[in-house]
């Protein structure tokens, strides 16, 4: 499940179904790298037979340390969902200039 963190933020919870306990802290990359190559995400979660047609979300998971630390998040392994089939992976997007602890707060 994909849960607003609180209106107004950046930040959701990508929760596990099956397990309460089990949920990860995500960003929309897009919303802070404009250029972020979502056709490349696409492609390379092809092998979840989305249909051509079927909008995905690109979600980067963030490490929260506490302040005064920033903030970041995995820019170079996103993951992809369709949003109507729910299949999705994490991939790793190779030579697109990205981070793993990619800082996108400042």
């Amino acid at each position: 499940m994909l849960i607003d963190h609180r209106p107004g933020s950046v930040f959701r919870w990508l929760q596990s179904a099956e397990i309460p306990e089990l949920a990860f802290v995500v960003i929309d990359p897009v919303a802070f790298a404009p250029d972020y190559p979502v056709a490349q995400v696409r492609r390379q979660i092809a092998f979840c037979e989305l249909s051509d047609d079927e909008e995905i979300a690109v979600l980067a998971i963030c490490t929260v340390p506490p302040p005064p630390d920033e903030p970041t998040a995995n820019f170079l392994a996103p993951i992809g969902i369709g949003l109507r089939s729910r299949r999705g992976a994490q991939i790793v997007l190779h030579d697109c200039g990205f981070e793993t602890r990619q800082r996108f707060m400042s």
